[in-house]
């Protein structure tokens, strides 16, 4: 019983983080899209003209963060770490480091064969990054709270 629940809350825990990841994304993606590519907001081709618009981005967004929170808080919870995360600082490192691990295949290939001068990889690694500080962030907060209420509790 007490490993269904351990299961549900790291799953409930994956879905807030992963929303907050998801909503960063929305806003970095909009943000970052418009010092970037300028006006169009995204390079040509790249949607169709319907996919243009704020609810379609939003929604994948939510979805996107919801899917890789859990899946990032399931591979958290099965890491054998000496310490767990203590804080939203923590967190900040974790998100960091988990975005870091994931890029540095595309960060290695322009920094060794040249400088990235392609706006799209630019684009990633920033929006990217962004999205897992914010992930991190959330999940350091809320396994903060966890252990506050543990010990008050």
């Amino acid at each position: 019983m007490e490993r269904k629940m351990k299961i549900q809350k790291t799953i409930t825990i994956g879905i807030i983080s992963g929303l907050i990841m998801g909503i960063t994304l929305f806003i970095a993606g909009a943000i970052f899209s418009r010092i970037i590519y300028g006006p169009q907001f995204a390079p040509s081709g790249k949607f169709e003209p319907e996919q243009l618009n704020a609810l379609y981005f939003i929604w994948t967004k939510l979805l996107i963060g919801i899917f890789f929170g859990i899946l990032f808080t399931l591979l958290y919870e099965k890491l054998p770490l000496s310490r767990r995360l203590s804080s939203a600082l923590a967190g900040l490192k974790y998100g960091f480091f988990l975005w870091f691990a994931i890029s540095i295949w595309n960060l290695s290939h322009p920094l060794i064969y040249g400088s990235i001068n392609n706006k799209d990889q630019l684009f990633w690694l920033i929006y990217s990054l962004c999205g897992f500080l914010a992930y991190g962030y959330s999940l350091g907060y809320l396994y903060k709270r966890i252990s506050k209420d543990k010990l008050s509790g």
